[in-house]
C-alpha cells in the first residue's frame, strides 16, 4: 500500500483561517441577488429584516460555493491519487489543499472518514483517500477502504494500516 507524504498535523493546525476578506467581497456581491429575490413588499414595505435576511442568504450561498469548490478539488486530487501521477503534482496538489485549509487522509485507522467498499479481512488498503475541510471541520470527501486478508506490503516487510 502507498502511502501520501502529508505535512505534519502541526502544520494543517498552525494555518491561517478562511479569507476573511475574500469571504467578504463574496457575501457582499451576493447580497444585491438576495435582495431582489426577496419579494417586493419585504424590500419596500419598510420590513426591517429584509437586508439581514438578504446577507444570511448571500452567507449561506457564499458558504455553499466554497463546499462545491473544496468538492471538486477533492475529487480531482482523489482522481490523480488513483492515476499514480507524479510526486511533484501530488506534492503540489497537497500544498494547494493546505493553503485551502483542507487535509487529505490516507491513514486507515481514520476509519470514520472512509467507506469499507469491499473485500474482507484485517487489514485496509486504502482506494481513495479522505479529505476533511480543517475551515469548518466537517468531513469534504469520504475516502474508500478495501479489506483484505494480508497486510499490502507484506511481502516488504511493511504492514499495511489494521
Amino acid at each position: 500500500m502507498k502511502k501520501a507524504e502529508q505535512p505534519p498535523r502541526t502544520a494543517w493546525a498552525t494555518s491561517e483561517p478562511l479569507d476573511a476578506t475574500q469571504v467578504i467581497k463574496g457575501i457582499v456581491a451576493a447580497v444585491p441577488a438576495a435582495l431582489a429575490e426577496l419579494g417586493e413588499e419585504q424590500r419596500v414595505g419598510g420590513t426591517s429584516s429584509a437586508l439581514p435576511q438578504a446577507v444570511r442568504t448571500a452567507v449561506i450561498a457564499e458558504f455553499r460555493t466554497r463546499a462545491q469548490f473544496v468538492g471538486r478539488l477533492c475529487e480531482i486530487d482523489a482522481l490523480l491519487h488513483t492515476q499514480g501521477v507524479s510526486t511533484a503534482v501530488l506534492d503540489a496538489m497537497t500544498e494547494h489543499l493546505g493553503q485551502l485549509q483542507l487535509r487529505r487522509v490516507t491513514d486507515p485507522e481514520a476509519q470514520e472518514l472512509f467507506v469499507v467498499t469491499e473485500g474482507q479481512g484485517e487489514y485496509f488498503e486504502i482506494l481513495r483517500p479522505a479529505y476533511v475541510d480543517e475551515a469548518t471541520g466537517k468531513l469534504a470527501l469520504a475516502g474508500q477502504l478495501r479489506r483484505m486478508a494480508v497486510a499490502g506490503n507484506e511481502a516488504d516487510g511493511a504492514e499495511a494500516g489494521k
